[in-house]
């Protein structure tokens, strides 16, 4: 993973087989919770320029202010360095391990870069409420996009709230049409152009997982739903 995130710049993606971290989950036979809860936060990114995606580091936050539903899971994480200073926790972490941070955006940090492996104790609810009380300013960061970038993708997000109004049925036909335009997944995307957005959901119709999200989240702006790429 990396703090910046810039869509086609590799046109082909590496893979490594290297160990990022490991979990251990309790014995009892409901110690591990469902795979499709195994969602590892990363790097959180908000700013966007029209080709990359950086965080917006805001301040570590005085408490865990979501709401938990549902008991929360212990595990144990043993984490190989990587000389960044993010951990990895379920979402959302409900204790934090020593010399630890938690930001606004739910992203878990260490104090100082991680040059060892480290092992912690952390319990999580990966069913919860969160931001909900999020910050007028915080919204606004989470809508901004860069007025001379991808205009077809922009007038896609904007036709679709002026027929669906409604935030859900916003969200509702942005899945409806992630899922019947023919994209498709590959590790050997085509490098993109200026309008980088607009040529892989029209054009190449090719991509890896950074041209899905990115793509995703520029077009719930241009819709008016404020929106930010999570990686993990």
């Amino acid at each position: 993973l990396s703090d910046s995130m810039t869509p086609g710049s590799i046109s082909n993606l590496s893979q490594s087989d290297a160990i990022a971290f490991r979990a251990k989950f309790g014995v009892a036979a409901d110690g591990m919770p469902p795979r499709n809860r195994l969602y590892w936060r990363g790097p959180v990114l908000t700013d966007f320029d029209g080709r990359t995606w950086r965080p917006e580091r805001g301040p570590s936050l005085p408490r865990l202010s979501y709401t938990p539903q549902g008991p929360s899971i212990e595990y144990e994480v043993t984490l190989e360095p990587h000389a960044k200073t993010w951990l990895y926790a379920l979402e959302l972490p409900g204790s934090l391990p020593p010399d630890s941070m938690i930001t606004s955006d739910y992203q878990l940090i260490a104090k100082a870069p991680v040059t060892a492996r480290q092992r912690y104790m952390v319990s999580s609810h990966t069913m919860m409420t969160a931001g909900g009380d999020e910050a007028p300013a915080v919204l606004r960061r989470a809508l901004a996009l860069p007025g001379d970038f991808n205009p077809r993708t922009r007038e896609l997000g904007q036709g679709w709230r002026d027929r669906g109004k409604t935030d859900d049925a916003v969200i509702e036909a942005a899945i409806r049409f992630f899922l019947t335009q023919g994209l498709s997944y590959t590790l050997t995307p085509p490098l993109p152009g200026r309008h980088g957005v607009d040529e892989f959901l029209f054009e190449t119709k090719e991509g890896f997982c950074e041209h899905f999200a990115g793509a995703f989240v520029v077009a719930l702006r241009a819709a008016g739903l404020p929106a930010r790429v999570v990686t993990g």
